[in-house]
């Protein structure tokens, strides 16, 4: 049960409150009064119904400071808020944009695995998400058959979205997978290029060239890609795998 300790009358008129800066022993210290207990759930309140924080608790104090009404605005102080609520959100395309270049800059200076994998799952988020509610009903549409191997049909639907979409890489890069499984390695490595024409950042589609440069045997230019790859996600352990023994290969001596 929490005790709410109404504090006397007097003792609010008079400079004799609780110091909440006292010893911080857990009890509230009146002048001429024994010390009273307070439990951490008890709360103590003034005659006008204000909270008073238990002695020596800072994150109380600051939890009431904060429920203090807000000093009332200036007019120009009204005027300023009232303007920067008025103002023009931003596009989501340059929101996008911020929040891509702050967690590509955050990934390429990760410290480990852990921390650069989390980072690559939220720009990946972000990757799947356009401005078109259409064109994401599409896209969840697309990867449900992708999922399910039906190719056909998530080749039919991205043909679809890539002309919806044109400027979205992310429509690009499933249709390039699509294509690749699918056998068309054409048509997909002209997908990846376009993918990295409009996101040069985009380490899914780096990774996607770099294996059809491979698997033609282009093994200089492969390694060229998925270091490129590396320097934008560090801490692929596949794909440094791969580049060390593309390295031995091409190169002739380890990384």
């Amino acid at each position: 049960m929490t005790l709410a300790i109404a504090l006397p009358l007097s003792a609010a008129r008079s400079d004799t409150l609780p110091d909440p800066n006292g010893p911080g022993d857990g009890f509230l210290h009146f002048p001429g009064m024994p010390p009273i207990p307070m439990r951490p759930q008890d709360r103590a309140f003034d005659p006008s119904g204000a909270l008073t924080p238990e002695p020596g608790d800072p994150a109380r104090r600051a939890r009431v400071e904060q429920a203090k009404p807000a000093t009332p605005q200036t007019p120009a102080e009204k005027a300023d808020a009232i303007t920067k609520a008025l103002a023009p959100r931003p596009p989501l395309a340059v929101v996008r944009k911020r929040s891509l270049d702050e967690l590509y800059t955050k990934l390429a200076a990760a410290r480990d695995e852990d921390e650069a994998k989390g980072l690559a799952e939220l720009i990946g988020s972000i990757w799947m998400r356009s401005d078109s509610d259409t064109a994401n009903l599409l896209m969840q549409r697309a990867v449900t058959a992708i999922e399910a191997k039906n190719y056909p049909l998530a080749l039919q639907v991205l043909d679809r979205l890539v002309d919806l979409q044109p400027n979205w890489p992310e429509s690009w890069n499933k249709r390039a997978s699509v294509r690749f499984f699918a056998g068309d390695i054409d048509g997909s490595m002209a997908d990846v290029d376009h993918v990295l024409k409009l996101e040069p950042r985009h380490f899914g589609a780096l990774d996607g060239m770099a294996t059809i440069l491979q698997s033609a045997g282009l093994n200089k230019r492969a390694l060229e890609v998925y270091r490129r790859s590396l320097a934008v996600y560090p801490h692929q352990a596949a794909v440094e795998k791969i580049v060390e023994k593309l390295t031995l290969e091409v190169e002739g001596q380890g990384i």
